[in-house]
């Protein structure tokens, strides 16, 4: 099925109790019935960048209310690498999405820490 005829409807972002987090993209093909998206393994991905950005979130979320343009703007200055790895993510999603028949879901650990299994998935 060309990804054009998948398209992401709910995308959920879950801090673990480390600085990590789990990103995941449920989506739908259009030529098929509505059908639960089948629970696969997380992939991981080691983004540092974005792990810290995230935990920059999570603690402006936890004291003030966020303008997310200029938060963005702020985070992609603070954290160099942080674009290159936003566009490593979504070529991953994107990937994964190429190679589907249907609907699903797409689940990854984010990890800053070295030390984490990375899969290119």
């Amino acid at each position: 099925m060309p990804s054009q005829e998948v398209k992401p409807y709910r995308i959920v972002i879950e801090w673990t109790n480390s600085e990590d987090f789990l990103f995941s993209c449920d989506y739908k093909g259009f030529r098929e019935k509505s059908e639960t998206p089948d629970p696969q393994a997380p992939v991981c991905h080691r983004f540092p960048h974005v792990t810290k950005a995230m935990g920059n979130v999570l603690k402006k979320l936890r004291r003030e209310h966020i303008t997310f343009p200029l938060f963005l703007l702020s985070l992609a200055f603070e954290h160099r690498g942080l674009l290159n790895e936003i566009d490593d993510l979504l070529r991953a999603i994107h990937t994964h999405l190429e190679n589907q028949n249907g609907s699903g879901s797409y689940r990854c650990h984010i990890s800053g820490n070295s030390s984490k299994t990375v899969s290119n998935n």
